[in-house]
């Protein structure tokens, strides 16, 4: 790894302790390096293992330099194509050589010649001015009191179609400050900064889902509320995980519709929306958002799943079934036999990585359909393969309502007799 190449990963880490306001990196423990893996993999579909992200952040001592996979990922996730447009597009800096003293006859120049003196300190200037900056900026990141009873922050949901857009309403108050901003969900890339002597904000959402929205003064949130976008049953949206910033696709009705009464998309539906019959980190998502009238702590979820793509169109050939509550999610994954190593399980706030844990119960040749059903309990989830239990999980927290339904499938796939009770 060059030094610019170095200097852009010290960059991207700065940035990302920036957005996601943890405090400095230093400071991190296990579970703030497992919520990061979940984020990522939310993100991009992408799963970094915690070791791996140890290794990037200089938690675990390792010899070899990131993979290109481990850097796109990673730009993927702060919103850009890939790790040489992060690069490109941002100033990385040049690290500045200090000479090495080998020898007293190094240092009797500056005995001698006063002139030298000066020239240290000139080059000195820079590093104390910046030292003074940080000590300024410590200085006004420090908490003080807000009356949080006094802020306003409430938002409207134009419309009942996607894409939508919301309206969102705030007032701060006489707060002193040029440092607010609304946050769309928990992705710390989707806040922007606005007025603090305006009122109103509006943001669009191409997804549907069940999203916390956050007003923030500083790194504060003083307000947040829940805001959920619905789907009329059914839909079905095609995300290129090779081009993040792009639009999502949306499948009509009559083009995700199976004969057999479930869902699917072929081949050539999704050839003719992205122009390539070759589907690798594209994603065919089949979601329904709506509130579930079933119990948090106790219900079953059961679907026939297939990813029907060849090996030649997306090599491992992944399906995920998510479960989104209103406060977390249960993601379960299926994939070629030989891709375990690039799945993860998610229940609540327990991620398992195939990175380091042995997740081969969850491949599958994908010759026939596979039944797929979990059982809900209080805080614990048992999973089930064809009526075989592969793999029981625990959480810490409570789940919450279920609120989005998605089956997602690199490249096509097709799903029927879906239930949840």
């Amino acid at each position: 790894m060059s030094q610019q190449e170095k200097d852009c990963l010290e960059l991207f880490k700065r940035k990302s302790e920036e957005q996601l306001g943890w405090g400095d990196s230093e400071n991190w423990n296990n579970s703030d390096f497992e919520r990061l893996s979940a984020m990522i993999f939310e993100r991009t579909g992408i799963n970094l293992s915690i070791s791996t992200l140890k290794r990037v952040w200089g938690k675990v001592k390792y010899d070899s330099v990131p993979t290109a996979t481990t850097l796109n990922t990673l730009a993927q996730f702060s919103g850009y194509e890939s790790w040489r447009s992060f690069c490109s597009q941002k100033q990385v800096s040049v690290r500045m050589q200090e000479p090495v003293v080998t020898d007293t006859a190094d240092i009797e120049p500056f005995k001698k010649n006063p002139r030298a003196k000066w020239f240290v300190l000139v080059m000195l200037l820079p590093v104390l001015s910046s030292v003074i900056f940080l000590l300024m900026e410590r200085g006004r990141s420090q908490p003080y009191a807000i009356d949080t009873s006094r802020i306003i922050f409430k938002s409207n949901v134009v419309s009942d179609e996607l894409p939508n857009s919301v309206v969102f309403n705030y007032d701060i108050g006489d707060i002193k400050t040029d440092s607010v901003f609304i946050q769309q969900s928990w992705d710390p890339d989707r806040r922007e900064r606005v007025a603090a002597g305006e009122h109103q904000h509006t943001s669009i959402y191409y997804f549907p889902g069940f999203f916390k929205a956050k007003l923030l003064i500083g790194k504060r949130i003083v307000k947040q509320h829940e805001i959920f976008i619905k789907t009329k049953g059914w839909m079905g949206i095609v995300q290129q995980q090779s081009q993040p910033q792009t639009k999502p696709i949306y499948l009509s009705p009559e083009e995700i519709k199976s004969p057999d009464g479930g869902m699917e998309v072929t081949a050539k539906t999704l050839s003719s929306k992205i122009g390539t019959s070759v589907f690798n980190d594209v994603w065919t998502v089949f979601c329904n958002a709506k509130e579930y009238n079933v119990a948090p702590s106790h219900f079953t979820f059961s679907a026939t799943l297939q990813n029907t793509s060849a090996k030649e169109a997306a090599i491992c050939r992944q399906v995920k079934v998510n479960i989104i509550t209103t406060e977390g999610i249960i993601s379960l994954p299926l994939c070629a036999k030989g891709c375990i190593s690039d799945i993860a399980v998610r229940v609540g706030d327990t991620f398992i990585d195939g990175k380091d844990h042995d997740l081969s119960a969850f491949g599958y040749d994908f010759s026939k359909p596979a039944d797929i059903k979990v059982n809900v309990g209080k805080q614990k989830a048992d999973i089930f393969i064809n009526d075989k239990e592969v793999r029981s999980v625990t959480c810490t927290k409570p789940f919450g309502r279920v609120v989005n339904l998605m089956i997602i499938f690199e490249g096509t796939g097709m799903a029927r007799n879906i239930s949840i009770q």
